[in-house]
């Protein structure tokens, strides 16, 4: 099934320029993965057994007619997207790699602020996840029949040299890799909208 269909890339992750005169705010953290990425994963053009792309773009390139559906069309075709933090915890990037059937891969950062789960998907101290995406798992927003348990879809690594280890490994692990891809595609409707014939298969 489409879920489950081979990939071509085994990560895609693209961004626009950095402002170096922003300082070390939470976007800082795309331009540090790509240093990890050009000083420690140039011994392989390879992760696991596919080649990745990870590109540093101008914002001029990100914000072209067809940057959108080129941008789709790569994760379309990549088992993992990074998704590093951005000016704010939900990232519209976040919910398009989903619908595109691409495992998220977030930094997982320790948080104080009260909560389940403890952890911040955009800055160290962060807002907690339930408290950043929509219907998620202890949010208390919605029926706990009806939440959205992030975890069991996402790939969660505490900082950006851990990243390439981490998804070797789950590459030597398929039956792991389709739970993430089969969870994903349980999901992923909540995120999409529109006007169709089953615009009102849910009540609410």
């Amino acid at each position: 099934q489409w879920w489950l269909r081979p990939r071509k890339l085994a990560l895609s992750y693209f961004f626009g320029s950095v402002n170096r005169n922003m300082g070390k705010n939470y976007r800082w953290y795309r331009q540090l993965f790509l240093e990890e990425v050009r000083t420690n994963w140039t011994f392989s053009p390879y992760l696991g057994h596919l080649p990745y792309v990870v590109e540093s773009l101008g914002n001029h390139h990100l914000h072209s007619k067809n940057g959108l559906g080129y941008f789709n069309s790569i994760y379309k075709h990549s088992v993992f997207c990074p998704v590093l933090p951005g000016d704010s915890p939900p990232q519209k990037r976040f919910f398009d790699v989903i619908i595109m059937g691409c495992i998220p891969v977030v930094l997982a950062f320790e948080t104080d602020m009260t909560s389940q789960s403890k952890t911040s998907w955009h800055s160290p101290g962060g807002f907690p996840v339930e408290f950043s995406y929509p219907f998620a798992k202890h949010s208390n927003s919605i029926g706990t029949e009806s939440e959205i348990d992030y975890d069991s879809f996402v790939v969660q690594v505490k900082e950006v040299g851990e990243m390439r280890e981490t998804l070797e490994k789950l590459f030597r692990n398929h039956t792991e890799i389709q739970r993430l891809q089969l969870n994903l595609m349980k999901n992923s409707q909540y995120f999409l909208y529109g006007m169709g014939d089953d615009s009102h298969l849910h009540e609410e």
